[in-house]
């Protein structure tokens, strides 16, 4: 069939409306798991310290013979450790007609990026908590970094061979943990963990954050707390194909797949308690100098990462298949 001689078509059509959906559809995901598991506290400087202190070695045969003169025990300072302050920004610039003109599924654009760019430095800062960065100590035309949990969880590691996490009794963390042989994540290597930071704190890491392929071999672990769904009389049985509790022999562990450690080789177990981050003056946003027909800010955010008591913390390190 043919169209038609003179056949007025949608092609020429000058006066039809876009059919643009009044939504802005983003489905990267935005949840910062240890960021908002652990506590903040305000920092006052630029490098935040703390100080870690630890008890003798228990010991069995501390006995005094009665009467007796005394030699005084030695005693060991206590460790003055710190990390440094990282500057995160984003910096949106957006011109005056861009800003005001009518448009989908946002008013002001400017409002837009805003707040697109808070999420975004979320994620940044959670990426760098989970990262195996170094601390970097600022100049004046070097930037800041903190230390993330790869180089300050380093009491309870089990690495492949040749693999290491330096030792951290003064100052910043500023060596790279040392790359092991890989090897597959297994339950062994989970329980051996959890053992050692119990016998050293004498409490567990209870959030256990992993690569998403990780806690796929996680959930064929045979400590899984229930492998069973409870289902009503009229409810199909339900079958569980992943786990995100498990039960060691010392207590429970709560897994947490994270998508941004996609492809890493390590398993953090963290005590929450002794985790914190240190903000100078928290999420802030200010209106730069105008230049143009335009509207600027920078969104900043300054904080670090602390751990306070790496013995209540565990990693397992060199894992192959992240």
């Amino acid at each position: 069939m043919a169209v038609p001689t003179n056949l007025y078509q949608k092609a020429s059509l000058k006066g039809d409306r876009e059919d643009l959906t009044d939504k802005i559809y983003n489905t990267s995901p935005t949840e910062t798991p240890v960021l908002s598991a652990i506590g903040r506290v305000t920092a006052t400087n630029t490098f935040h310290e703390w100080q870690r202190d630890a008890l003798a070695t228990a010991n069995k045969d501390n006995a005094l013979i009665d009467g007796d003169d005394v030699t005084l025990d030695a005693q060991t300072a206590t460790e003055r450790v710190g990390n440094y302050m990282q500057i995160f920004s984003k910096k949106p610039g957006v011109s005056r007609r861009a800003n005001i003109v009518k448009k989908a599924g946002r008013g002001s654009e400017m409002a837009y990026i805003k707040a697109k760019a808070m999420l975004e430095i979320k994620r940044d800062i959670e990426a760098a908590i989970v990262s195996n960065n170094a601390a970097v100590a600022p100049t004046t035309s070097v930037a800041g970094k903190f230390g993330g949990l790869g180089v300050q969880n380093g009491a309870n590691t089990s690495h492949g061979a040749g693999g290491s996490t330096a030792a951290w009794t003064s100052g910043a963390p500023t060596t790279a943990p040392t790359a092991g042989t890989g090897r597959a994540f297994t339950e062994a290597l989970l329980k051996t963990v959890v053992q050692s930071a119990y016998i050293n704190s004498g409490e567990v890491p209870r959030m256990v954050i992993m690569s998403p392929n990780h806690k796929g071999v996680f959930s064929g672990f045979a400590g899984i707390a229930v492998n069973r769904y409870q289902v009503g009389k009229k409810e199909q049985g339900r079958i569980v194909g992943g786990a995100d509790v498990y039960m060691s022999d010392f207590g429970e562990l709560e897994i947490v797949p994270h998508y941004l450690m996609a492809g890493s080789t390590d398993v953090h177990l963290l005590n929450t308690e002794y985790v914190e981050m240190a903000y100078l003056d928290g999420f802030r946003t200010e209106q730069l100098g105008v230049t143009g027909d335009s509207e600027r800010v920078l969104v900043t955010a300054d904080c670090s990462l602390a751990v306070r008591a790496p013995k209540a913390l565990a990693k397992i390190s060199d894992l192959s298949g992240g």
